[in-house]
């Protein structure tokens, strides 16, 4: 009794924890019924801790955060470290380096954005998501960019809420989602400090403030359900596609299994054949064979030649992933790998191809491999405990099926609006996302994933086609609705039209970089105000002494 007396009362006093158990509550984690509350948690889950670093040390705020975000991004990412295939300590070092190495980032959210408001009272309001999503905008950049965690990922079966992705995107759901928590912590705040009840502090600013972002909310939501029209059948122009779901594993044994999972992908191919569909899908790991490459040197071999013998046969093309190479041209004989999607026509052909452009960093490549010592030391590291040494793509390429245009992401290019928004510029009428994320740990990596691609329909106003060698695959209407998809770890295949008739221009997709540009240029000009009278507070006392 004494002990649980003690444990409560070192939460009371650091109630801020409470942030840390949230966060895992706050996104897709278990395909359970008492964790489906995730979407409603996550505009809450920020409260303790915006609450309890209020008037707190701003050193003591830095180490709170980083506390509470090891502990929340423990509890909902470890699951990447399964990345590392069982390899002794894999898990260990990949869990060891990237959780602390994401919590830096959520730390510095917190502690940039309460050392500003503390500068600037009257607007903490604002510059707690404006710096917010700054951070978030800086995570999606750079070689080594992960932006895995935006918050409004978590409202991605909030329909008509999300359609206000179309004006200002995923961090604008971002914004919105933080200022709330920072208003509702404020309510709190004043409640605790004025002694007034609930429905008192709705006489002060913070309070009303609250009220009229709900009411915002609201009013985005309205509009959301009138924004949605009604499902439609695929009219004359449309594209009928089917996706393959074979659950393969392929990264063991390829050669020797490869002949019996051609065998699978071609059952389920031909099961979505008696559909008639104009393309088919299938996932990014598919097919780890260099058929491209091959295929332009004429040299196949027995598993390309009957792959494309069997396009040829069912006369469809097929979208799939492969291993892209570019040949050393200095005469080494070395061959660098890429990470490609490849188009095989209906003819048996090979036709346009697509390197991956995004590489995950330390798991497809390590950037710095260039450098003395630690890079070839820590590339060598990587590839024992599963990773990769792929080449990155240079461009977007926009691929042609019955004079539709479209854009293929591997794997986790999906969760980069401005390049998937790039697509949408060139004149892509829908996205293709392959990927493979069978060593995810089940539902919670596969659903995290894929509620970014759902995102990328309504920034963009475009259909996806999404095949997952393990799931998630679905097929995406450009208002994020799911309109069919096969449950994961399950083998299968689905056929489904899309409507570009429902094809939509947006306002994020033509201006969404003024939007997020006003956003970085206020949190940057108050860092800069910031610096500047740090900088006079120092001359003016070294003036004095």
């Amino acid at each position: 009794m004494k002990i649980l007396k003690t444990a409560a009362d070192f939460f009371r006093k650091n109630y801020f924890l409470a942030t840390g158990l949230l966060i895992p509550l706050s996104v897709p984690m278990f395909d359970v019924w008492f964790m489906k509350a995730f979407p409603l948690i996550a505009w809450f889950a920020q409260v303790p801790l915006f609450l309890y670093v209020r008037g707190k040390p701003l050193k003591h705020v830095l180490v709170v955060s980083y506390a509470a975000g090891l502990i929340g991004n423990f509890l909902a990412y470890e699951w990447i470290g399964n990345f590392a295939g069982g390899q002794p300590g894999g898990y260990a070092a990949i869990v060891g380096f990237l959780i602390p190495s994401l919590t830096v980032f959520y730390g510095l959210k917190v502690f940039i954005a309460e050392l500003l408001s503390r500068e600037h009272e009257k607007l903490r309001y604002f510059i707690y998501p404006a710096v917010w999503v700054t951070v978030e905008f800086i995570q999606s950049i750079g070689y080594i960019a992960f932006p895995w965690v935006n918050v409004g990922h978590s409202q991605y079966q909030f329909i008509p809420f999300i359609q206000s992705a179309s004006i200002f995107g995923i961090l604008g759901i971002d914004f919105i989602m933080i200022m709330f928590s920072s208003l509702f912590a404020a309510s709190l705040y004043v409640r605790s400090w004025k002694k007034v009840s609930f429905r008192g502090v709705f006489r002060f600013a913070e309070g009303r403030l609250l009220a009229g972002l709900v009411a915002v909310v609201i009013a985005l939501t309205v509009w959301g359900l009138f924004r949605v029209p009604e499902a439609e059948a695929a009219r004359s122009g449309g594209l009928r596609v089917t996706l393959v779901q074979s659950c393969i594993s392929p990264w063991v044994s390829w050669t020797r299994n490869r002949g019996r999972y051609l065998s699978e992908l071609k059952k389920y191919t031909d099961r979505g054949l008696e559909n008639n569909p104009d393309l088919v899908v299938w996932s990014e790991s598919a097919t780890l064979e260099s058929i491209s490459y091959d295929y332009s040197r004429g040299v196949l071999d027995s598993y390309e030649f009957e792959l494309l013998r069997y396009t040829a046969e069912k006369g469809v093309p097929i979208v799939t992933g492969e291993i892209g190479i570019i040949p050393d041209e200095s005469g080494l004989n070395r061959r660098y790998p890429q990470n490609n999607a490849v188009i095989l026509n209906a003819d048996g052909s090979v036709g346009t191809t697509y390197s991956k452009m995004i590489l995950v960093p330390f798991g497809e490549w390590f950037p710095y491999s260039g450098l003395p010592v630690v890079g070839p030391m820590v590339s060598d590291l990587l590839q024992k405990y599963g990773g990769s040494t792929f080449v990155p793509g240079t461009e977007p390429v926009l691929f042609d099926i019955k004079g539709k245009k479209f854009g293929v992401l591997v794997c986790y290019e999906g969760i980069f609006y401005r390049h998937c928004r790039k697509y949408k510029e060139l004149g892509a009428d829908f996205l293709v996302n392959i990927t493979n994320d069978g060593w995810t740990d089940k539902f919670r990596g596969h659903v995290q994933h894929y509620s970014a691609s759902v995102f990328r329909t309504v920034e963009n106003g475009l259909w996806m086609v999404r095949a997952g060698n393990t799931g998630y695959t679905a097929i995406v209407d450009p208002y994020g609705r799911e309109k069919a998809s096969i449950p994961i770890l399950q083998k299968g295949q689905l056929t489904g039209d899309m409507d570009f008739s429902m094809n939509t221009p947006t306002v994020y997709s033509k201006f969404g970089w003024i939007i997020e540009g006003a956003i970085f240029v206020f949190a940057g000009m108050l860092l800069l105000l910031y610096a500047f009278r740090r900088m006079a507070r120092l001359l003016r006392g070294s003036v004095k002494s």
